[in-house]
């Protein structure tokens, strides 16, 4: 399997937010937090195959690209949940932003593509659950 072309995308995205002051956690929760969260979700679950079958894979030691058996969308759903709702001392997963006008999850969209692209560098395409 050739290696996706969307993690090249997820990559970039994280170097641009690198270079802005968009952060991954932020504190605390907007009042529309759920709407936001609930749109961000419910866009993800739509291309749940495609994450589980063209992102999050991992390089075989013949150094073919498949499916990990490690990460799996069901899992990463639950734990952003998690962290989007309550999060860890105060600080909460970005999922978007209630004040823009239909496409506030979008905002949410780019930062899980960035922190995908920052996983994907460190663990996912090792198969791993820590740094490498």
């Amino acid at each position: 399997m050739k290696r996706p072309t969307i993690v090249t995308l997820l990559w970039a995205t994280i170097i641009f937010s690198q270079h802005t002051n968009h952060a991954v956690v932020v504190e605390g929760a907007n009042n529309n937090a759920n709407a936001i969260n609930n749109k961000v979700l419910q866009t993800l679950d739509k291309v749940k195959n495609n994450i589980n079958t063209k992102l999050f894979l991992y390089k075989t030691p013949s150094q073919q690209w498949a499916p990990s058996t490690v990460y799996r969308y069901d899992d990463f759903r639950q734990s952003l949940q998690i962290m989007a709702n309550e999060g860890v001392a105060g600080k909460t997963f970005y999922m978007g932003e209630s004040s823009v006008k239909n496409d506030g999850h979008v905002y949410g969209l780019v930062n899980i593509a960035a922190f995908l692209a920052q996983s994907m560098k460190e663990t996912i395409q090792y198969d791993a659950c820590d740094e490498n």
